[in-house]
């Protein structure tokens, strides 16, 4: 089923205009989520500065066949735009910056099972829309005997290699389905805790909760570029030259162009530090 709902453009650095048209974006459902599981992330954006950690709020909604995993804030602004879509008040929910959610730091959406036996990342580069798909279960786990407790849930650790990085997981079997935070899966139950050996990015268990009202996985159907995670990934190494040469094109001073580069320098240590 399709249906058409206004949602907001984001733009570069993750800034947001409101002063361009907001056009209609379809948007496929594709089915009901069971469970809504909301993650804390805490990261480390700059490898070499340990003092200064992030955080931002996630979700994981759980259907029977597919999930997804995004920003909360995009979460909500999605429900909130619309609700005050249905009742004819989108001018009304644009117009006005305390009904808006503020945007998220992480722009992509992570379908897992969709389409069957694919894993789907749809992502943002300044002026662009890409998807990518790997293989659902490419995840090759090493299950581990130790066993505590995570918020009243027994656990049980596992292992994993991805994107450079070694991680560690804390799963469940009492809630049983084989997901998990950002692109993990594929364990006998829910993985609750996942961080990587250096603790730069670490996934913690906030809630699970069976929705109250009926929500529903959607996928927004943009005009996407489709590409491989290599070329994604080349292209998003690519993002902050092209960001500067547009500051230069833009006549921007060279205050601007200086504060691009440190914020592009600060940003050296992403999730995955390999796509190959």
């Amino acid at each position: 089923m399709i249906r058409i709902f206004t949602f907001m453009f984001f733009i570069a650095c993750g800034s947001v205009s409101f002063s361009q048209a907001f056009p209609e974006i379809p948007v496929r459902e594709l089915e009901k989520a069971e469970l809504v599981v909301r993650y804390l992330l805490s990261y480390q954006q700059d490898s070499l500065n340990d003092q200064d950690i992030r955080h931002e709020e996630m979700v994981l909604q759980l259907g029977e066949n597919v999930s997804k995993f995004y920003s909360h804030d995009t979460y909500l602004f999605q429900k909130t735009s619309r609700e005050y879509a249905a009742k004819g008040l989108t001018q009304k929910f644009l117009g006005d910056p305390d009904l808006r959610p503020p945007p998220g730091r992480f722009r992509y959406s992570i379908f897992k099972n969709f389409p069957l036996g694919k894993m789907t990342t749809a992502d943002h580069l300044p002026g662009d829309h890409f998807i990518y798909r790997e293989e659902l279960n490419a995840l090759l786990w090493e299950i581990k005997a130790d066993t505590t407790s995570f918020q009243g849930y027994p656990v049980q650790k596992a292992v994993t290699d991805y994107g450079g990085r070694t991680w560690v997981a804390w799963f469940t079997t009492e809630i049983p389905f084989r997901d998990g935070p950002y692109k993990f899966h594929g364990l006998p139950g829910l993985i609750l805790n996942i961080h990587d050996t250096q603790n730069h990015y670490v996934f913690e268990l906030l809630s699970v909760e069976k929705p109250r009202e009926l929500t529903t996985i959607d996928f927004l159907e943009r005009n996407y570029i489709e590409t491989t995670r290599v070329h994604f990934f080349q292209a998003k190494s690519r993002q902050r030259e092209i960001l500067i040469n547009r500051a230069s094109e833009a006549g921007s001073g060279v205050e601007t162009i200086q504060i691009l580069n440190e914020n592009a320098r600060r940003r050296n240590n992403p999730i995955e530090l390999t796509a190959d």
